[in-house]
């Protein structure tokens, strides 16, 4: 697998919700997160859309051969890991970093991955939101003149 081809995604991410840094840390910790209560725990993507148009979120993420799905996981210490998964939610790739929030503005930084550490390191940013009943996260950005715009619920 080539190395930008394991980048993509968390560019993508990145683009969608901040520039910092990815990957797994040896301190994953972050303590300037400020991660809120409501965003720590696992999302599922559920959609994507550029312009108001929807895109594949394979594509948008170009997944894995076998990969049907994919999740993440906000720690309250501001860590990230991200998975893709296939038909029996097997876990074919992960990608660590940090996710860290000051107001309506998230922050990815991705650091390593199945492969290792990525180097540089990708960071993006973007705004989130929740919907009212908190199980609904939409990630905002902007990337090659394009609103992005992905939708995640809470995974269970």
């Amino acid at each position: 697998m080539n190395k930008f081809r394991s980048i993509l995604p968390w560019a993508i991410i990145c683009l969608l919700i901040l520039p910092a840094g990815c990957g797994k840390d040896d301190n994953p910790t972050n303590p300037g997160s400020n991660v809120p209560p409501e965003l720590v725990g696992t999302w599922l993507w559920q959609s994507a859309t550029a312009n108001g148009i929807p895109i594949g979120l394979g594509w948008v993420f170009e997944w894995n051969p076998g990969t049907v799905a994919a999740r993440f996981t906000v720690g309250s210490d501001g860590s990230l890991v991200h998975e893709e998964l296939d038909a029996d939610s097997v876990v074919v790739w992960s990608e660590w970093g940090t996710f860290t929030v000051d107001g309506n503005t998230a922050t990815i930084s991705i650091t390593e991955n199945d492969n290792g550490p990525v180097d540089p390191p990708w960071e993006m940013t973007g705004t989130w939101a929740l919907n009212e009943n908190q199980d609904e996260l939409t990630l905002n950005t902007t990337y090659m003149g394009a609103t992005v715009v992905l939708v995640a619920v809470k995974y269970q």
